[in-house]
Parts: C-alpha cells; sequence; structure tokens
C-alpha cells in the first residue's frame, strides 16, 4: 500500500502542478496590469521561439487561456516528490518564513536544471526567461523566487492534508464488496 500512495501522491503533484500552470498563464497576464500586483510578475515567462506559443500573452484575458507543456507534470511531480516532501519532514518545526526561503531556493535550482536537461533531451526550451532576473542559461529566474516559495508552502499543505492519519486509513481501507457495504460507508460518514 505504501508504493500505491507514494505513486497517488506523485501523481496527485503531477497533476495539480499542471493546473496551477495553466490558471497561473491567466494569473499572470490579468496581475501584470494592476499595478501592486504587477510587481510580482516582473518575470518574463516565455517558451521556446520555434513553438510559436509566445502569442498566449496576446490573448485576451476573457477567454481564460494557459499552456502547459506534458514534460511538466513530471517536473512539478518530481520536485514535490523528491523534494518538498523531504524537506518538510527535515524542517517541520521551523518557522515557515524560513521553510519557504528553503522551497524557494530549492525550486528555482530544480527549475533551472530540468530546464537545461529537458533542452538537452527535446531540442527545445520548454520554457524560459527572457528578464533581467534570468540564471542558469535563462531557465530561471530570481524574479520568480516569491512564487517559488509561495509554491513550495502550498505543495507543504497539500503533502500535510494527505498525511493526516484519517485519510490515510480510509485509503488503506478495502474498498466495499457489495451496494449494501457501500451504503454502510456512507451511512458512517454521515
Amino acid at each position: 500500500m505504501k508504493v500505491a500512495f507514494a505513486m497517488f501522491r506523485f501523481c496527485l503533484y503531477g497533476m495539480v502542478g499542471i493546473s496551477s500552470e495553466i490558471f497561473f498563464y491567466n494569473l499572470v497576464r490579468v496581475s501584470r496590469d494592476v499595478p501592486v500586483l504587477g510587481s510580482l510578475f516582473q518575470f518574463q515567462w516565455r517558451v521556446d521561439d520555434r513553438l510559436g506559443l509566445n502569442a498566449i500573452w496576446d490573448t485576451p484575458a476573457v477567454t481564460a487561456y494557459g499552456q502547459c507543456s506534458l514534460w511538466m507534470f513530471f517536473i512539478y511531480a518530481i520536485a514535490c516528490f523528491f523534494f518538498v516532501e523531504p524537506v518538510f519532514r527535515w524542517m517541520l518545526y521551523q518557522h515557515a518564513s524560513l521553510r519557504a526561503a528553503v522551497y524557494g531556493v530549492g525550486i528555482l535550482l530544480f527549475e533551472g536544471f530540468s530546464g537545461l536537461v529537458l533542452e538537452r533531451l527535446t531540442g527545445y526550451r520548454i520554457w524560459y526567461y527572457g528578464d533581467a532576473g534570468a540564471i542558469m542559461g535563462q531557465m530561471t529566474s530570481l524574479y520568480i523566487l516569491p512564487i517559488w516559495m509561495v509554491t513550495g508552502l502550498i505543495a507543504e499543505f497539500i503533502y500535510r492534508e494527505l498525511m493526516d492519519p484519517d485519510l490515510m486509513a480510509a485509503l488503506e481501507s478495502p474498498l466495499p464488496a457489495t451496494p449494501e457495504e457501500t451504503e454502510a460507508s456512507f451511512q458512517l460518514m454521515r
């Protein structure tokens, strides 16, 4: 069951990451026009020009259009499973701001490294940053550090919720085999 639960967490992190990235495109596009919020989104997040996908920044906000490479499923899942989870367990009793800083720097470095690896594997820059804060071959940006800090805390929250003893017991219990057992399970939940 431990392997199945680990695979579940891995897949959940990947799916939440992809969904969040699609939402994030819209948040960035809209927020850049709001004076206070615009300062949080100074990074210039782009994709390889050969893919012809950078026009997304010119789409009307009302379309709520976002995009994401399927490679990102693995990037987000690996970052959460192999970085956020262990850091949370290691720094459990540290202040949230310290954990956020560690998550932010770690995710920033992982983003840069994984971007370089994907460029080598695919021959394309699945993402890159075209701003003054861009580092590591433009695969990450210092301007996005605060976003990664918050992202780490959100991933930590998901992990903490998944580790809830009641949820784990429910996930480890066998599924009801008959309609009567299913109805009895529903009665217990009420």
